[in-house]
């Protein structure tokens, strides 16, 4: 299973568009949009066939959408936020608590604009940065996640 996550696309269509003409070239069979903005996850459901989840970030305001998503795929559980609850600009401790609290295989967050990827106690932390405005000396990028035997991840940048 393939599974593209990306987020903090701040309502840059012509970033999203980028992003989904790479999306569509790795065969994945699912999006995770990590917020800001939740309407860019409802124009990624419209033009793509591509089962799409995410949830809301500290930008959106709709009452629809939820902060945080727990699904199951590839035989993985996810845990899906924004991470501004829990303070991911400043650390990671908070929502690797809270990802060992819900039995979290892999932990999908956004919110630095930052990319990363860790392995903490067999736990996956991952943030696939930002397609739109990227901090840190990173690229607009987003990630995919591989889950076969092991799972893997890569960051593509646009």
């Amino acid at each position: 299973m393939k599974i593209a996550v990306l987020g903090d696309s701040h309502g840059q269509t012509k970033n999203i568009d980028w992003a989904m003409e790479s999306i569509a070239t790795k065969g994945v069979d699912y999006i995770i949009h990590t917020g800001d903005n939740f309407d860019d996850m409802r124009y990624i459901v419209e033009s793509s066939d591509i089962k799409t989840i995410g949830v809301r970030g500290n930008y959106d305001t709709q009452p629809e959408g939820k902060d945080e998503l727990l699904e199951i795929l590839g035989e993985k559980k996810l845990f899906v936020t924004h991470g501004h609850r829990y303070g991911v600009k400043y650390g990671l401790e908070k929502i690797f608590y809270r990802g060992k609290e819900l039995e979290a295989d892999i932990v999908i967050f956004g919110h630095s604009h930052v990319p990363h990827y860790s392995i903490e106690e067999e736990m996956i932390l991952l943030n696939p940065g930002s397609i739109s405005i990227p901090r840190g000396n990173s690229s607009r990028c987003y990630a995919i996640i591989i889950i076969d035997e092991d799972v893997s991840v890569e960051f593509v940048e646009l």
